[in-house]
């Protein structure tokens, strides 16, 4: 089979890879659509803790496909299907996973950073990962459906109240996902923050009730809005979303900056203003199977989000427009013929 490997940091190649072998447990998937993410670049350029990637990498934890072979023990799925696999492929039987948060599994194991993921042809995953998708949801939306879940699960625990004033700080694709999903609880208003035309467009598209150009240092709402929810993964972002909320507001922290880049705080920030913080990372199983069922009962549409499709050959293309500051507004997705 064909893949998009990332030999080591700064070295890819599109080549042919040895096909994983389907065990008794497990599923076997051609990929047809995979979505290209800022951390697959981050893998790219070495930028990960190596706790979280093993070279060479396959990368790809956004994708659907359809099912190729099912090991002798799966139940509920057959070739033919086509599915959404999670990626996190987490055990099931430590503290985490028996609480129901397998999102903080203590034995990390992810599809596109230590097993094979959608940026190759077949993907082999374990049944408890794979999810069965609605017939009137298209290959190309479901990809979506991973980033979604990550979404869906901060705003989950933020509990967003019919009639609040929701600010999205970056729209790039989890923050566009933010718009899309907000509004599913009814807010008065959503505003998107951003520093690209392109992108506040593309806010205003999704359904955001008004739109601010931060380029400029100005920020309209602070200390206004009820909820916030922070995407860019910057300490400029966080700033900003932490002064836009209100007394007694939340902010849903889902940017992730990395490692030495240090957000300084006066101390009494929280407590003098009531204000909650809300870290959230990743998503559970539940999540993920809400996120399909809202998808395929045609509550929540992901497509509006992709902004292109390019074949997996030309995987350089698509990481170059996703790096550069004047690139596609939304997911850019590689396509296996």
């Amino acid at each position: 089979m064909r893949a998009v490997v990332i030999e080591r940091p700064h070295e890819a190649a599109f080549r042919e890879v040895e096909p994983p072998e389907c065990g008794p447990g497990d599923v076997l998937v051609r990929s047809r659509l995979a979505g290209v993410c800022r951390t697959d670049l981050e893998v790219l350029e070495g930028e990960l803790d190596r706790r979280w990637v093993t070279y060479p990498c396959v990368p790809g934890h956004e994708w659907s496909g359809v099912i190729e072979q099912v090991g002798e023990e799966v139940s509920g799925l057959a070739p033919g299907d086509r599915v959404v696999c999670e990626g996190f492929c987490y055990c099931g039987v430590c503290r985490h996973c028996r609480a129901g948060d397998t999102n903080l599994c203590e034995r990390y194991d992810q599809l596109g950073f230590t097993r094979g993921g959608g940026y190759g042809e077949l993907v082999l995953a374990p049944r408890r990962v794979v999810h069965k998708l609605p017939e009137n949801v298209s290959l190309a939306g479901a990809v979506l459906i991973e980033p979604a879940s990550v979404v869906f699960r901060g705003l989950r625990r933020a509990l967003p109240e019919p009639g609040e004033a929701v600010g999205v700080v970056g729209v790039g694709t989890i923050g566009a996902l933010s718009i899309v999903l907000a509004r599913l609880f009814a807010p008065a208003a959503i505003v998107a923050y951003g520093i690209r035309e392109a992108e506040l467009e593309l806010a205003r598209r999704l359904g955001a009730t008004e739109t601010v150009d931060v380029s400029g240092g100005a920020a309209a709402h602070a200390g206004e809005l009820d909820l916030v929810v922070e995407t860019a993964g910057a300490v400029p972002a966080v700033e900003l979303a932490l002064g836009l909320a209100r007394t007694g507001g939340r902010v849903v922290a889902l940017g992730i900056a990395g490692a030495g880049r240090e957000l300084r705080v006066a101390a009494d920030t929280f407590a003098l203003r009531d204000l909650a913080l809300i870290g959230s990372v990743g998503y559970t199983t539940a999540d993920w199977s809400r996120v399909v069922e809202l998808v395929g009962a045609g509550l929540v549409e992901l497509e509006p989000v992709i902004a292109a499709r390019l074949p997996a050959e030309r995987f350089e293309e698509a990481f170059r427009l996703m790096a550069e500051s004047d690139g596609v507004a939304g997911r850019i997705l590689l396509e296996h013929g």
